[in-house]
């Protein structure tokens, strides 16, 4: 079979091609001022709405588990519960964001991936690799996601898909424009009965955007989940149901001298509802509700040709009320600064400054300094420096269950980081890339105990060092045929311990990653992504997953498969994932 062979040419390859010519790609997420991508200087995965169609998945962290250097720590599938890892940092260690907008979750950063935005709402992913406290501020040690929803109206779209263990699927989307209001809603929804006992699911989600004109839009999004928890954070069925809700306006102002000024306000609610053990209703069961607040200015302006300053502020308030953690508040502001500095045709540098402060832990000044060299035409020089700070979750600090206990005297922790990169283009439609980082982390926050009889408790781990590599090559062979090949590897060293870790030192140490989709006879089109992962602790597995669809006039019909070579493996230790499954799927075009 065709796919079969390509899995033996390229054996990992994960193909994000280049859609348009280099210097056309606009990247907003690695600087505090929108650079086309010629002028990056920080190692940043640029995933377009075109990249994602082209991948054969359900859900934004299926998407993301097939970028560089980042770990999806998956406890059920098609999205349902995952944590976020990057370039080996915790999960809490990674900056979730929305248009720009924060999205991590104060209760527990177990929540940053219930991503408030349907899938069909994406307008393309961006992922900076690295620091980026000196540019969004607490939380960037590994690196940052950046999720870009869609400005405009789109036409009607809808999709249903139903397979194994009882799963059913459906999506739906639509926008139209009046004068100038740009209307647009989506919703979708999923289920299934489980693979195993307590593993079933249900997930909805809605949202909507109203633009008015050019320079104002809003932004409302509604997701609500309930899964089976079956040793998800203990030995015992339990249960869990959570749900989020976004609401967001924004401002564009744009001046004839280049000048502009964006102006987001934003609220984030969460929900969260945990039963411990779903045999004893009312006995260690929990419920929590966060809320996040924030409004934020930024203003850029030309200094001289050659210069680009950027100057905003952002203030904000995260406040809980729970019954197991207590009623806790905090609130957040900060000032931050970055230069473009163009030297010449070949050359930028991007000096940052953050100053946040949060009123239950003081004042972090967060610098950071980037720049990059086109020292020939087709071969680029990067390299960055930064430094990047995050303040203990309310679990961290309150949380008490038969398994666990936090410590309120927790302090901050912090890292510097460093990196160096070159990418080239070794012929049109090539791109190659290659980058060494390394992260020193200090008053690390981890969930430790010295022996199995004792309760897991939280505590500042002295200090953690993270380096790695990462490669990678792409290869665009037309508009719907794509491959590559990406690899990572990293490695952890916390120093003598006389302690187990939970969460810190749990990793992928080597991260094979693949994709490709292409064109076949009889209007078939085939995608897939394919993966190895060996974690720190010795467990690797490899992981296929697919799609075949057959191309008509108005829709397409085809069958989806997941982990196809039924592999057992647990990406979080203890909770298992599915083996292969099946579902057939029918969406418009």
């Amino acid at each position: 079979m065709i796919w079969l062979a390509l899995l033996l040419i390229f054996p990992s390859a994960p193909a994000y091609a280049l859609q348009q010519p280099i210097e056309e790609r606009v990247v907003v997420t690695a600087n505090a001022y929108p650079v086309p991508f010629e002028n990056l200087s920080r190692a940043v995965t640029v995933l377009t709405r075109e990249d994602l169609d082209r991948l054969p998945s359900k859900s934004i962290a299926d998407i993301l588990a097939n970028t560089t250097s980042i770990d999806i720590r998956s406890r059920a599938p098609f999205g349902i519960q995952n944590d976020i890892s990057v370039r080996g940092s915790a999960f809490s260690q990674v900056l979730v964001l929305v248009d720009g907008m924060r999205m991590n979750n104060s209760q527990t950063g177990h929540h940053n991936a219930d991503f408030p935005v349907p899938l069909q709402d994406v307008d393309r992913i961006e992922v900076l690799l690295g620091s980026g406290s000196s540019l969004y501020g607490a939380d960037a040690f590994g690196g940052i996601v950046n999720i870009i929803t869609r400005r405009r109206s789109e036409r009607a779209s809808a999709s249903i898909s139903g397979g194994q263990h009882g799963y059913l699927n459906g999506s739906f989307s639509m926008g139209w424009r009046r004068g100038r209001l740009d209307q647009s809603i989506s919703a979708s929804a999923s289920r299934s009965s489980g693979f195993q006992y307590d593993r079933d699911f249900r997930n909805i989600s809605i949202g909507g955007r109203t633009g008015i004109g050019d320079h104002t839009t809003f932004y409302v999004s509604h997701v609500n989940k309930e899964f089976g928890a079956n040793g998800f954070y203990g030995p015992s069925p339990s249960r869990e149901w959570t749900n989020q809700t976004f609401v967001a306006f924004e401002n564009t102002r744009s001046g004839r001298s280049g000048n502009k000024a964006i102006f987001q306000v934003y609220y984030r609610t969460h929900g969260d509802r945990f039963l411990y053990d779903i045999r004893s209703p009312g006995l260690f069961e929990n419920n929590h509700r966060t809320h996040a607040i924030g409004a934020s200015a930024k203003l850029q302006f030309k200094t001289t040709d050659a210069g680009l300053l950027t100057l905003g502020g952002e203030m904000g308030e995260d406040w809980i009320s729970s019954g197991n953690l207590g009623d806790h508040a905090f609130a957040r502001s900060s000032l931050f600064g970055e230069l473009q500095w163009l030297l010449g045709r070949s050359a930028a540098i991007y000096p940052g400054f953050r100053l946040d402060y949060y009123s239950n832990f003081g004042i972090s000044a967060n610098p950071s300094l980037s720049g990059s060299w086109w020292v020939l035409p087709r071969i680029r020089l990067r390299s960055s420096v930064g430094r990047a700070f995050r303040i203990p979750s309310f679990t961290e600090l309150y949380y008490r269950d038969p398994n666990n206990e936090a410590d309120p005297s927790l302090k901050p922790e912090s890292s510097w980081s460093t990196e160096a990169g070159i990418d080239f283009i070794p012929a049109k439609q090539w791109l190659g890339t290659l980058t060494l980082f390394s992260r020193s982390e200090r008053n690390v926050i981890d969930w430790i105990r010295t022996s199995a009889a004792e309760k897991w408790r939280t505590a500042n781990i002295r200090k953690l060092r993270a380096t790695g590599a990462e490669i990678g090559i792409e290869r665009s062979l037309g508009p719907r045929s794509q491959l590559g090949v990406r690899y990572s590897r990293i490695s952890l060293n916390p120093g003598r311990m006389d302690y187990s870790s939970k969460y810190v030192l749990d990793y992928a140490r080597d991260s094979w990653t693949a994709a490709a989709s292409f064109s076949m006879p009889f209007a078939l089109e085939y995608k897939q992504t394919f993966s190895y992962k060996r974690r720190a602790d010795g467990r690797d597995y490899w992981l296929l997953d697919g799609c075949l669809e057959r191309n008509f006039r108005h829709f397409a019909a085809g069958v989806d498969f997941s982990n196809l070579l039924n592999s057992r493996y647990q990406e979080v230790m203890g909770v298992d994932m599915p083996g292969r499954w099946f579902a057939v799927c029918l969406r418009t075009r």
